[in-house]
């Protein structure tokens, strides 16, 4: 272990850049959305890469379709967009987002991944068309069977797609993005309104939402609060609000924020997680003094694994081995 490595040293590899789409494919696509009535554009994580987001920006400004996205997606739609946007799905069939998918009859994802929202809660039983864009092949299952991929490089195939599609309008979406967009106004409204002790959730998003602007990255943890930033944050730059979502890890949020720190010192970092998840990697406290990271961790406390508790207590009618401490259940703090 203390011998001098002899070897030479490796230099960077470099990645073949991909080149869009089959020209026959991307036409393909055109004709399909074309022939829809009520296309949804899904976005998924890999959606967020700089060329990838410019490209959906420039598509939504010249033909205004629907759109919802994953939790990872989240910052991809410009605030100046917002009437295009139905909000954000996961975990739970249970959001805006999802009435706008349970409308459509060709759904078109981009960098979309199934393990950041399992299609069996989305498009179950779905006869529509399924157009899949993305640098990988899709992962086929019962639930997710694609008739047409666009694969190659993500921006590429979207910058070719865009001539070829014509900006209409379509009556029945608008109507409900614009239902939808009302409720979020609603929910900006309430939140700013919940006060006292204990503290809301929503209380709690208002005023992060307030603190988080352009400049700053917000880390999340796993747990049930998490569900109330992920759906109801709104930031407009990508990857502005790092979410976990598949494997679910339980004390992401402390790491990420050092690393965020040390990506980049200059700009601000906010981590939050629950009071179960801060458990799992409380001692990288030292390790972010130790590298003199600077960043602010909130801790929202509830003494209990709450996420396991609700789903505990929707399949069983009761909790187990979730209570973190003696008192009152349910706090917010």
């Amino acid at each position: 272990m203390k011998a001098g490595a002899t070897g030479a040293v490796l230099t960077p590899a470099r990645c073949p850049a991909l080149g869009p789409a089959s020209a026959e494919a991307i036409a393909e696509a055109a004709r399909l959305i074309e022939a829809a009535e009520r296309p949804v554009v899904l976005l998924g994580m890999l959606a967020s890469q700089p060329e990838a987001t410019n490209a959906i920006r420039a598509l939504l400004v010249q033909k205004k379709l629907a759109i919802a996205s994953t939790y990872q997606a989240a910052g991809i739609v410009p605030r100046e967009n917002l009437d295009c946007f139905g909000g954000r799905i996961g975990l739970f069939h249970n959001q805006p987002a999802d009435r706008l998918l349970d409308a459509a009859d060709l759904v078109l994802t981009i960098g979309f991944d199934p393990v950041e929202y399992d299609p069996a809660l989305w498009n179950a039983g779905k006869s529509r068309k399924l157009i899949h864009l993305d640098c990988v092949p899709a992962d086929p299952d019962r639930n997710y069977r694609p008739d047409l991929e666009l694969l190659g490089n993500i921006s590429a195939s979207l910058w070719a797609l865009a001539p070829l599609l014509k900006s209409r309008a379509r009556p029945a979406q608008a109507d409900l993005l614009a239902e939808i967009a009302g409720e979020r106004a609603r929910f900006a409204a309430d939140a700013a309104r919940h006060t006292g002790m204990p503290v809301h959730p929503m209380r709690l998003v208002h005023l992060l939402q307030e603190c988080v602007d352009q400049d700053a990255t917000l880390c999340s943890d796993m747990g049930s609060f998490h569900i109330w930033m992920a759906r109801h944050m709104l930031v407009h730059r990508p990857r502005q609000i790092l979410i976990s979502n598949g494997q679910q890890t339980l004390g992401v949020a402390l790491p990420w924020a050092i690393a965020a720190c040390l990506a980049d010192p200059t700009r601000k970092v906010i981590s939050v997680s629950g009071d179960g998840g801060f458990l799992f990697s409380a001692v990288e406290l030292e390790t972010a003094v130790r590298l003199k990271c600077n960043f602010v961790h909130i801790v929202w406390i509830d003494g209990s694994y709450d996420m396991v508790r609700f789903q505990e207590v929707a399949a069983w009618g009761r909790e187990s081995g979730v209570a973190l401490r003696p008192g009152r259940r349910g706090e917010v703090r």
